[in-house]
């Protein structure tokens, strides 16, 4: 309606009838200048009035998400460690071993157990929330003195945390670090999981204590992401107001200075910023409840910081929107000319077209109508080009899924001749070596299985070759050693499945049982080179002549005709699969020598797993 009576004025007419008789350089020029000065010119007006509230709103919703994500992220991390410390708690060799009737637990026994339980406690080490595990023990075990990972009950008794721990039943309990003990291997300033276990013969009995330290600095750190301004302050506190822990910040926040060690704040809700008074101090305060604890984390953002944020940014916008006017005149034609660049450029690839030559255009699409015409162009090309690979890559999928059906295959021979393996222990009545290969067996299938998995960790393909050979050791009487030299570094990472397994069998079968003893030695090291993964196969057995070594990756190699005992797969196929998955570069290689041994030899990516799957 309003454009219909403007349209009636002359002058309206007149202008309209100027406008698009001029070039579309000018028009793009008038009409960029004049929108973007009613625009700015709203927005100068509209600061005055809307900016004080929206920013005070903008402000309480980032110092809330800040506050929600690093408190989030506590509760993701403490409640984290406690589920890590279920894998001690339930762990049924442990509690096992610690159930144990100490009268007929021999010393020899009781130096085992403890490898097996500082093994425990230091794999829980490894993580890097977790400064040092600790197990308190009863003190007639003779490992209870270690003091380092595993200590006497009775210096547990001793601590603080003692009542605290049996007033919640023996439950999850987390201490501050005034509340753990000093002790010669104290690894610095703490926080502290404790849990206790009971005995299964009797509940009423412990049986052991559970301490998992955390070090502040992780949780400081976490409280540093939640501070909203620099002179802010975030703090741990547990119910009684006490510390547990504060933020770094650059100077002291005053109001810890007044009250060091505890804070009184006002009752207010939680998962709100409200203003609160402290010490004729007003604040803007924002609290929530650590689940899985009982602490509160609580952020301070003075109330002066808070407001002086909405002036400067009321400051900033004022200056930009100035700015803009200033510039919008200056740039006004070189951004017609870009658009009409564009255009011009857009033929040109056009033409291009036309004379066969396909090619995208590189400029970068604006989302606008020509952006919309020139995604649409570099679609139509890019649509082409598929078309014309596509039965490239059509047969390279079709290999790949050759492959994958491949590696889904299990050797039957093997399992016939393990299972036959059983039928003749159960005859010999050798229950212990029957439950050996039993469980090495179901292992071995669990991990060729592996929920349908196509690339898996080094050290997955590590226990599948093991479980492998504790079944043919037993099958060859003890007479085969299986060896392992593997960097930790690389077992993460990635492997295609049932790579390793068939190279082993063509040593065992094509290498060691060639010789006349029968007997020998395989051996896997694995390092990390460079950008690579080096895994190396080396058995002691009868070797390969030169002649043979070379013809080995051949279509025609003799590993594509596998026998009853041969590598079910052929190195060939791994060779290929590797490849496929990694590039060219990537494969096997041999070393060998008539008489002496062979060395298959894998150069795999340093990718990790999740990186693939």
């Amino acid at each position: 309606m309003i454009y219909s009576h403007l349209k009636k004025s002359r002058f309206v007419r007149t202008l309209l009838l100027v406008f698009n008789n001029s070039s579309l350089h000018r028009k793009i020029v008038l009409t960029y200048f004049f929108f973007v000065f009613i625009l700015v010119g709203i927005l100068a007006a509209s600061i005055y009035t809307f900016t004080a509230s929206a920013i005070r709103t903008q402000n309480t919703f980032s110092l809330q998400q800040g506050f929600n994500q690093a408190s989030s992220y506590l509760t993701y991390k403490l409640n984290g460690i406690s589920s890590s410390s279920d894998m001690v708690i339930y762990n049924v060799s442990l509690n096992d071993v610690l159930n144990k009737d100490l009268q007929s637990y021999s010393v020899m026994d009781q130096i085992a157990d403890s490898k097996m339980i500082l093994h425990l406690m230091k794999s829980m080490q490894e993580s890097e929330d977790i400064k040092r595990a600790r197990i308190y023990v009863p003190d007639s075990l003779i490992f209870s003195g270690n003091n380092v990972n595993i200590c006497p009950l009775s210096q547990a008794q001793s601590a603080s945390w003692w009542t605290p721990l049996f007033q919640k039943k023996g439950l999850h309990l987390f201490v501050g670090n005034d509340s753990l003990e000093d002790t010669t291997y104290r690894d610095g300033a703490c926080i502290a999981l404790i849990r206790a276990m009971y005995r299964q013969d009797n509940y009423s009995e412990l049986s052991f204590i559970l301490r998992l330290d955390i070090p502040l600095q992780t949780v400081e750190g976490i409280l540093n992401s939640a501070n909203y301004t620099f002179d802010s302050c975030t703090l741990l506190l547990d119910h009684t107001g006490k510390i547990i822990a504060n933020s770094n910040i650059g100077d002291p926040f005053p109001l810890l200075e007044t009250t060091p060690g505890k804070l009184t704040l006002p009752s207010f809700a939680e998962d709100a910023v409200v203003p609160i008074q402290l010490d004729g101090q007003k604040y803007m305060a924002m609290q929530s409840s650590i689940r899985g604890t009982e602490w509160n984390m609580v952020t301070l953002v003075p109330y002066s910081s808070f407001i002086l944020a909405i002036t400067s940014l009321v400051k900033i916008i004022c200056g930009v929107s100035a700015l803009i006017l200033l510039l919008a005149w200056f740039l006004s034609k070189p951004v017609a000319y870009t658009i009409t660049k564009r255009i011009d450029s857009l033929c040109g690839y056009m033409q291009q077209t036309k004379d066969g030559i396909l090619k995208e255009v590189p400029d970068m699409i604006y989302k606008d109508e020509i952006g919309t015409l020139t995604e649409n162009y570099n679609f139509m090309i890019a649509r082409i080009h598929t078309l014309l690979h596509e039965n490239y890559q059509m047969g390279r999928e079709l290999k790949s899924a050759e492959y994958k059906a491949l590696q889904s295959q299990i050797n039957p021979h093997f399992l016939y001749n393990t299972l036959d393996m059983i039928s003749w222990l159960s005859y010999q009545q050798k229950p212990e070596q029957i439950s050996s290969v039993v469980y090495s067996l179901a292992s071995f299938y669990k991990l060729s299985l592996n929920k349908g998995k196509y690339i898996v960790p080094i050290s997955d393909e590590i226990s599948h070759v093991t479980y492998y050979m504790k079944i043919q050791d037993l099958r060859f009487s003890g007479e085969i050693r299986f060896l392992t030299d593997i960097d930790p570094v690389i077992l993460q990472y990635s492997i295609p499945k049932i790579t390793l397994q068939p190279i082993v069998e063509n040593a065992l079968f094509h290498g060691i049982l060639e010789k006349k003893s029968k007997s020998g030695q395989i051996t896997i090291h694995g390092l990390l080179s460079g950008e690579e993964v080096i895994l190396i196969v080396a058995d002691d057995g009868v070797g390969i002549p030169p002649a043979q070594l070379g013809k080995l990756l051949e279509p025609s190699s003799s590993d594509e005709h596998q026998g009853d005992t041969g590598s079910h797969y052929g190195l060939r196929n791994i060779n290929k699969r590797m490849k496929l998955q990694y590039g060219e570069q990537y494969g096997l290689s041999f070393e060998s020598r008539p008489g002496e041994g062979t060395k298959v030899i894998l150069h795999l990516p340093s990718l990790h797993v999740d990186e693939l799957t």
